[in-house]
């Protein structure tokens, strides 16, 4: 992976760690290094003028299973680590022991359905959903009910290629979108990749008179989690599957900036 960084006037001629970084679900403002990451951690020298370049590997393995990450940097001259602010960037895992075949899964997040809505009835996320379903270009796949699901729950999984489902589910290259139990269709899609196993932890719906058609009428509105609509393209590479492009960090230490690039 390719970084490159605009750093405040602190960092000029100093030197940082870039390396990828995990931000609690709880709490985005609460960010830490992503441990199976040690070997994707690399040092870089900050010009006179603020900026650097790096590249380093992502890693090859992941323990606790797919996840999502954010590329950044630490060091002296920074109060607190600083990661980019996008939607960041999905690991995934090439396992064909799990995906034999043309087969592949996606594991949904329990730590996203079980978050709680800021509403007076605490409504879950998997409860509001209902349940998940997968069509691989407008064909379904499978679903999964989503009720009762807690933070500490294995996360669900959507098996796609299985005998009786439809050839477009184990097609590679398939598109895929996902509905909830009401038919509305949400923001997120993905590419079918035929062996791999990855995470689906946004489960926005996507805004009104984009892709899919949904049912007639209006549907309610999910409950504030924090859960928001991104551009959630991917591309695929033999170590994970990596959004790119500019990402901007004024929120957080003024003009500084980046922009993320993936090798292929």
């Amino acid at each position: 992976m390719n970084v490159v960084g605009n750093l405040p006037a602190s960092c000029a001629g100093r030197e940082v760690e870039v390396g990828l970084f995990i931000r609690d679900r709880g709490d985005p403002k609460v960010i830490t290094p992503f441990e199976p990451s040690n070997t994707a951690r690399t040092n870089a020298a900050v010009s006179a003028a603020g900026t650097f370049s790096v590249s380093f590997p992502l890693p090859r393995e992941l323990p606790d299973g797919p996840t999502r990450v954010w590329p950044g940097v630490q060091g002296e001259c920074l109060d607190a680590p600083v990661v980019d602010d996008s939607l960041g960037v999905e690991l995934a895992v090439l396992d064909p022991g799990r995906n034999p075949g043309n087969t592949s899964t996606i594991l949904l997040s329990s730590a996203a359905l079980a978050s709680l809505s800021n509403g007076p009835d605490r409504t879950s996320l998997g409860a509001f959903l209902g349940s998940v379903e997968v069509r691989a270009d407008g064909e379904r796949c499978t679903g999964v009910a989503t009720n009762g699901v807690s933070a500490g729950s294995p996360p669900l999984a959507l098996r796609l290629g299985e005998a009786g489902q439809p050839a477009a589910c184990s097609r590679a290259g398939a598109r895929l979108t996902f509905f909830n139990s009401r038919g509305q269709r949400l923001f997120v899609e993905m590419e079918l990749i035929p062996g791999v196993t990855r995470l689906l932890d946004n489960f926005a719906a996507a805004p009104p008179g984009t892709g899919d058609p949904s049912p007639v009428g209006a549907a309610p509105n999910p409950p504030a989690t924090g859960q928001l609509p991104g551009d959630e393209s991917r591309r695929f590479t033999p170590l994970g599957i990596a959004g790119a492009g500019l990402v901007a960090l004024a929120a957080l230490l003024g003009a500084l900036g980046f922009a993320v690039r993936h090798r292929a």
